[in-house]
């Protein structure tokens, strides 16, 4: 017959994603014990408190909690020593260690926190928006997008694009094929800020399209031709020009070099 799960109660005053890690971390430390996790997130006031640890059980049950405000920490170690509870305070330690070695005082700002977790939200956004809109993906929302990165095949549009969404910006990339022109969505960007072209030097987009080809064990025609590199490459750059695009040449640049690049050449939020 199986035990029943030893139970931790996470309480936070906002997301809980801080308290949730934590614990989840610490439960993987004992892969024996049966460990049942329940949060309870936006938890801002004592009737709340009350009402929740009111319920719990205390038998096997361990609270953890992530709140900042003063008051509400007094509340559930109040009312859970009251139903014999056992709570401890993941936020309280590490700030009492930095008072003492900062010699300051924390302002306890919870919408300090709350605006920590929207900068979260909005970066997962933006990852899900980036890759939404991968490799030409998605046309109908390059208006959405922050940052709209065009260029020939395996020019590090992709992991650009990523690095820039953990960031928290919305971007779209869109290849270019000669001898397809470009997608209406696309050509209707005519000197809009927000379009990136990416150039780079033939050879150099021939190596990596050769060791991509080598992986694949494929290798369609033209490729990793070099005449027919030179080719995309300057047509791409007339590409830019007739739509009025900005330019960025990526030879031997690494993806932060690229991204930071970029966000120069970036008008403002």
């Amino acid at each position: 017959m199986k035990e029943n799960p030893k139970r931790i109660y996470l309480i936070s005053d906002s997301t809980g994603e801080l308290g949730a890690r934590f614990t989840n971390a610490l439960a993987s430390q004992f892969p024996k014990a049966r460990i049942a996790i329940e949060r309870f997130n936006f938890v801002d006031s004592t009737k709340k408190i009350s009402k929740i640890i009111s319920g719990l059980s205390p038998q096997d049950s361990i609270l953890f909690h992530t709140v900042l405000s003063k008051r509400l920490k007094q509340a559930i170690g109040a009312i859970s020593r009251a139903r014999g509870i056992h709570a401890f305070d993941l936020t309280g330690p590490p700030t009492d260690f930095m008072v003492k070695h900062l010699r300051s005082r924390p302002v306890w700002d919870v919408t300090a926190v709350h605006r920590i977790n929207q900068d979260y939200h909005q970066r997962i956004d933006a990852i899900e928006f980036t890759m939404a809109h991968d490799d030409g993906m998605g046309p109908a929302g390059l208006d959405r997008a922050e940052i709209i990165l065009v260029g020939p095949s395996r020019c590090s549009k992709t992991p650009t694009s990523v690095y820039l969404a953990i960031k928290g910006w919305r971007v779209a990339n869109v290849p270019l094929i000669r001898g397809l022109g470009i997608s209406q969505p696309l050509a209707a960007l005519r000197k809009d800020p927000r379009v990136v072209g990416f150039i780079i030097r033939p050879e150099k987009l021939r190596e990596v399209r050769e060791k991509r080809a080598a992986e694949l064990g494929t290798q369609p025609a033209g490729y990793t031709d070099l005449e027919e590199i030179y080719k995309e490459i300057k047509w791409a750059g007339e590409i830019y020009r007739r739509y009025e695009w900005r330019r960025i040449d990526i030879t031997d640049r690494a993806i932060e070099e690229t991204a930071a690049q970029i966000l120069r050449v970036l008008p403002e939020r």
